[in-house]
């Protein structure tokens, strides 16, 4: 059954942008040149092309399934086992997600600007914005996202331009910083980071035609390319490594460098406005996901019956870890190192099962 509500390539792309370039509002930088070095910046551009191989892959496969999401494409791979294994995993994962971003976001907020505040009164202003976001539904989010990330995104260039006085271009040598290994191997891994790309295959039936899924994909990864290339890049032109590991939200510290005479000081304030903005959006995005993947996984009637359960699990699994340090290092060690499994490779396997399965029909017939 195709979905009523619908919406164009605009839309659906400043949804995917914001929800995959979150993590640039956070640690991508330092955890880039962590990984690489003076080289860290070469990093982003390394994934987009791991990316965009991946996608490539998996469009071409989806193109027999053209207003499937992949959850009903998994359901005529391996029938209702199918479908509801792909639930479980992708509703996982999108909880993993936002369960990491909301603390981030959250002890981040606390440090910069709510230093006495109680972690969990923090994370409510957060979680309120969560529960009307998916309260409301997918339209409203959508439409949000397309009218905010274009604020957001010109709030970052004009961090980048504004702190251009203070690029040293010999913090960039050596060119290739930790090594080709680093680069190239260890890099690798980093493509996590376009996982929330799978959203994209959540909402095929929103954006109707497998034309504009493949536009979409491509210009989204394109631009959260040349974002997550600048932000390193430019992190790393003002603090040299390693200082530049050191430092605690990069582009906030980039923020800060900003001064226009005796008047423009200061300016990271602004830096928090747009980043609680993005941080809104993304969140409730991805919650509503989270309800919208278990209904559908179990084929239940409503939705908002299920928000204050869901919201209550995600609210308690974010105080779990200790401090920010653990956070981080789940990060690091999970999120940047695991999720691009589930979320680029194992769509490739359902979409060539389904294939299979849709040429042979007593097969398909029978699993059903």
């Amino acid at each position: 059954m195709k979905a009523k509500i619908t919406f164009g390539i605009w839309e659906a792309i400043m949804m995917l942008l914001n929800t995959i370039c979150v993590p640039l509002l956070l640690g991508f930088p330092r955890l880039m040149i962590e990984t690489g070095g003076t080289a860290g910046w070469i990093i982003p551009i390394y994934i987009t092309v791991l990316a965009v191989l991946f996608f490539t892959v998996i469009q071409r496969l989806y193109r027999n399934f053209e207003g499937k999401d992949i959850i009903d494409i998994a359901e005529i791979a391996l029938g209702r086992i199918g479908r509801i294994v792909t639930g479980i995993l992708l509703m996982l994962y999108i909880v993993f997600l936002v369960t990491i971003t909301l603390r981030e976001f959250t002890e981040d907020m606390k440090v910069i600007a709510l230093i006495n505040s109680p972690i969990s009164f923090v994370m409510m202003f957060f979680i309120a914005a969560m529960v009307f976001g998916c309260y409301f539904g997918i339209e409203p989010l959508v439409r949000f996202s397309s009218v905010i990330v274009p604020i957001i995104a010109l709030g970052f260039l004009f961090i980048v331009f504004g702190v251009a006085g203070n690029y040293d271009i010999n913090h960039l040598f050596p060119i290739l910083g930790n090594g080709p290994r680093a680069i190239f191997i260890d890099g690798f891994f980093l493509v996590s980071y376009f996982s929330p790309l799978v959203l994209l295959y959540l909402i095929a039936p929103f954006v109707r035609t497998h034309k504009i899924m493949k536009i979409t994909g491509y210009t989204t990864i394109l631009l959260s390319s040349i974002f997550f290339t600048l932000g390193t890049l430019c992190y790393l032109l003002v603090y040299p490594y390693p200082i530049s590991i050191e430092n605690f939200l990069p582009i906030y510290q980039l923020a800060r460098v900003m001064e226009y005479g005796r008047f423009f000081q200061r300016i990271e304030s602004v830096f928090v406005l747009i980043w609680a903005a993005s941080a809104m959006s993304m969140l409730s995005i991805g919650f509503y996901f989270v309800v919208y993947i278990f209904r559908k996984t179990f084929e239940l009637d409503y939705r908002r019956p299920m928000i204050w359960s869901f919201i209550i699990i995600i609210f308690t699994l974010s105080l779990f870890p200790p401090n920010l340090m653990t956070v981080l290092e789940l990060d690091k060690m999970y999120y940047s190192k695991v999720t691009w499994i589930i979320s680029l490779c194992y769509p490739i396997l359902i979409l060539l099962i389904a294939r299979l399965r849709s040429r042979n029909p007593e097969k398909e017939a029978k699993t059903r």
